[in-house]
């Protein structure tokens, strides 16, 4: 994995944000950020479901298979309360677990560029980033991701956070 090109795509994505939802006046960012990465490793270990104690079933969401419809198919009926939709609907295999640790990797990385972009000057911050991105990357390997699997989804997720822009999400 080339941790130097997921920061420099994620910093472009940044910069876009910023862009496209300047920060407020008294905006704390970073605690917005940090909530959020928070948020993400709750929905990681809801993926992971290790910790579910009351459940049988507690095999991590590794590959879940769903049906999709796709888009370039969709014919749309009826009005804003009655809408009616057809199309094809495929079957796809989706990686749950692969795909929320990406979403911590997101944060971890936006994270990282403020900090090395200087906007937090704390030099224990620095210290804390660090042994949180390195203990970030064992949990990837003690989850069994391989570094090109994790690459290839950041590049994936990056791509659809961009879509996302691109349509006012």
């Amino acid at each position: 994995m080339n941790l130097a090109k997921l920061f420099e795509m994620q910093r472009q994505l940044d910069e876009r944000i910023e862009r496209e939802h300047p920060r407020q006046e008294g905006e704390d960012r970073l605690a917005k950020k940090i909530l959020a990465l928070l948020v993400e490793l709750g929905e990681l270990a809801n993926e992971a479901r290790f910790f579910k104690y009351w459940s049988h079933d507690q095999k991590p969401r590794i590959v879940v298979r769903e049906w999709k419809l796709y888009e370039d198919t969709i014919k749309e009926y009826g009005d804003s309360t009655h809408r009616r939709y057809e199309g094809v609907v495929r079957p796809v295999l989706r990686q749950p677990l692969l795909e929320e640790y990406v979403d911590c990797l997101h944060f971890i990385l936006s994270i990282g560029t403020d900090l090395y972009n200087g906007l937090y000057h704390d030099g224990n911050f620095k210290f804390d980033y660090e042994f949180l991105l390195l203990q970030f990357i064992h949990l990837g390997e003690m989850l069994g991701f391989t570094w090109s699997e994790i690459e290839q989804a950041y590049l994936e997720k990056n791509q659809v956070n961009h879509r996302r822009q691109d349509s006012n999400y």
